[in-house]
């Protein structure tokens, strides 16, 4: 099976509330299904996920900047059936996408922050 992929050009900085790391773990290695990684940074206010050479981390500030709708992380998955199964178990709310191409599919939600992320289908797997 495919790894998850940050569709990126340079490392993804996002921020989060002060709070418990456990919503975001799952977000990011359940859902979108992330390595979560050391943060090359250290420091116990942030949490790191990587695809190759890209890392995703996600900041907690005491007020954090969040902006869901111009601000997007697109995230490859190997399948959006698994995603769209973990979002559900959680009553995580989504929308799904279907681009011009039958096998362009997305799905559209926010991180436990309110962050947008878009989880892109890698390769194509039956319908959503």
């Amino acid at each position: 099976m495919e790894q998850s992929r940050i569709q990126a050009v340079d490392h993804v900085n996002l921020e989060a509330p002060i709070g418990p790391k456990e919503d975001y773990q799952w977000f990011y290695r359940e859902v979108a299904q992330l390595e979560e990684v050391a943060c090359e940074e250290a420091g116990p206010s942030q949490v790191c996920f990587k695809s190759g050479q890209i890392e995703l981390r996600i900041h907690f500030v005491s007020t954090p900047h969040i902006d869901p709708l111009p601000l997007r992380v697109t995230i490859a998955v190997p399948s959006l059936s698994e995603a769209i199964e973990r979002l559900e178990e959680r009553r995580v709310p989504f929308t799904r996408l279907t681009g011009i191409m039958l096998s362009d599919r997305r799905l559209q939600t926010h991180d436990p922050a309110g962050n947008r992320v878009e989880l892109k289908q890698l390769s194509r797997e039956g319908p959503f």
